[in-house]
């Protein structure tokens, strides 16, 4: 018996819209499920299984030195690594922060600053490590992302 592909997929710094819109696909994604090992999806499922993975999808932004850290591990186990939104392709509403200084903002919104640790800046997944595909957009267009796995999966 032949081995399903493994897909990920993983949330940093984001709304979680992306990943709704990967589990609003509905019947689209059942066709794709069948075909595939769904290892790792915190948002829809409680079981959780290590890499290596054939398809990562990635969704949000890098903003602290943890989610540096681990992006890295990610791409490390991901055959095919592909970053889904505006987060995670632009740095998202987030990277607003990048025009000013963060710490003014940490200032003006936490009651405890000093417990804060978080990047200067907030940034796409790409500034930290290769990205095999980029899907744009806020949300994404979730045929789009179907279709694309679909492709992926077939020469995984």
């Amino acid at each position: 018996m032949q081995r399903k592909p493994k897909l990920a997929v993983f949330k940093f710094a984001s709304c979680d819209g992306c990943q709704l819109s990967l589990l609003d696909a509905e019947d689209h994604l059942l066709a794709v499920a069948g075909a595939v090992e769904i290892a790792y999806f915190l948002e829809a499922r409680t079981a959780q299984m290590d890499g290596p993975y054939d398809v990562g999808l990635v969704e949000g932004s890098i903003t602290t030195a943890h989610d540096a850290e681990r992006i890295r591990d990610i791409r490390s186990q991901c055959k095919f690594l592909v970053t889904i939104g505006a987060c995670a392709t632009a740095g998202g509403i987030q990277a607003l922060r990048n025009w000013a200084d963060v710490k003014d903002f940490i200032a003006g919104v936490y009651a405890h600053p000093e417990y804060i640790s978080t990047l200067s800046s907030s940034t796409p997944i790409s500034e930290l490590v290769p990205v095999d595909f980029e899907m744009r957009g806020c949300p994404i267009i979730k045929l789009q992302l179907v279709e694309l796995l679909s492709s992926l999966l077939r020469g995984a």
